[in-house]
């Protein structure tokens, strides 16, 4: 029988393709961290062994110290573990968000042992443009709420969040309610009705290079979203880009000949994180 432990061969994969740029302002080592990242989101045989440093240097043509620096990153980031006289084991799975009524990612993250770990780029009260307009449905120039933050998994950044909300409902809030879930307060507040979502495949920009972390091009995923209170006024638009290799999205959908029955479309447990 094959012993679990041995590490398996390396492949010529996806996840190594392009090569590492090395006229690149990134270093190698972080170049070959992300590549990384993504193969350790998908790894399916958590009894083996991960790729030796000999592997990955042969691999990525680049010195011990350059592997090395990575994979000491991942371990200290809780993706990797590394043990003497057994070597290095993946210890994280693919994230996952589920859509259902209760929209619990916040517990859904920390039930993977990766509690979400927010950071608040931008909490800025100005006037609607033309998108922000129509996307909430109010005229240009009305004032709203923008923010703009990163979560992170293991202190890795794996999604940037914009949220565009109405100035008048949230005159009382301060930086710190951006950080924990602006839908939940909105939920404590006012009789939510729907959420509407949109989910479609793009590369990353600019700003997917800067806060996550991508090469320009990296595949990501964007959700957009726009909730509805009991009037049908739009309460709040947006979007999220997420790294493609680290999360993926799955839904519930009702399927009772009675229908979906009393709207359950927020949660009476009140933990959402949009």
């Amino acid at each position: 029988m094959q012993d679990s432990t041995q590490s398996l061969a390396l492949p010529e994969a996806e996840w190594a393709q392009p090569p590492l740029d090395r006229s690149s302002p990134l270093p190698l080592y972080a170049q070959i961290k992300q590549r990384l990242i993504g193969l350790i989101l998908r790894w399916e045989q958590p009894d083996r062994r991960f790729y030796s440093d000999e592997q990955l240097c042969a691999f990525f043509c680049v010195s011990r110290d350059t592997v090395r620096q990575a994979l000491s990153e991942l371990v200290r980031e809780g993706l990797l573990t590394r043990s003497r006289g057994l070597g290095t084991f993946v210890a994280v799975k693919k994230l996952e968000e589920r859509f259902g009524p209760g929209m619990d990612f916040i517990q859904q993250w920390a039930a993977k042992g990766t509690p979400i770990q927010p950071t608040l780029l931008v909490f800025d009260r100005r006037g609607a443009d033309e998108d922000v307009a129509a996307a909430l449905e109010i005229e240009v120039g009305s004032p709203i709420l923008f923010i703009k933050r990163t979560r992170a998994a293991a202190r890795v950044p794996v999604a940037i969040d914009y949220r565009y909300l109405p100035a008048d409902l949230v005159t009382d809030w301060d930086e710190s309610s951006a950080l924990g879930s602006p839908l939940h307060l909105l939920w404590r507040r006012l009789e939510l009705r729907t959420g509407d979502f949109e989910i479609e495949a793009g590369i990353a920009g600019p700003e997917e290079v800067e806060y996550l972390h991508l090469p320009a091009g990296a595949p990501v995923l964007i959700r957009s979203l726009r909730y509805r209170d009991a009037t049908n006024r739009l309460v709040m638009a947006g979007h999220t880009v997420h790294r493609a290799d680290l999360v993926r999205y799955s839904l519930s959908v009702p399927l009772s000949r009675e229908g979906v029955g009393t709207p359950r479309e927020i949660d009476s447990s009140g933990v959402h994180n949009d």
